[in-house]
This record gives C-alpha cells, sequence and structure tokens, in this order.
C-alpha cells in the first residue's frame, strides 16, 4: 500500500524555500514542467507560449555566452 500523494502546486514543496524558476540554455526565458501522465510524457515548456521550441527571435535575441 501506498501513502496519498499530495495535491496542488505545493507538492512535495517546502514551503520557507523560494521557488527557483527553471529558464531556458537557448533563449534565456522561463519555463515550466508539464506533469505526464499514463499516456503522455512529462515536457518541458515555455510559459509564455506554451511551446517546447523557443521563437525564432527569443533565439535572435538570446544572450552571448561570452566564448
Amino acid at each position: 500500500m501506498t501513502a496519498p500523494r499530495p495535491h496542488g502546486d505545493q507538492a512535495g514543496r517546502d514551503p520557507e524555500r523560494p521557488r527557483i524558476p527553471l529558464i531556458c540554455p537557448r533563449c534565456g526565458h522561463e519555463q515550466q514542467v508539464v506533469p505526464g501522465g499514463p499516456d503522455r510524457t512529462v515536457k518541458v515548456v515555455h510559459v509564455g507560449t506554451g511551446r517546447e521550441a523557443c521563437e525564432p527571435g527569443d533565439l535572435a535575441r538570446a544572450p552571448d555566452d561570452g566564448s
């Protein structure tokens, strides 16, 4: 028998700890994890667009890594 899983956005998260944003390494915009299920895989999508791919205009403005 398994223990019940917590529900909501705070599942497994310490409320005292600040949330660290997930940032796209290609364009620098914030991303979020979309949970999977029995018929879906877990995806990481851009918050603004809901798409996995970066927008072409965002890649043109991506910060230079200094190399």
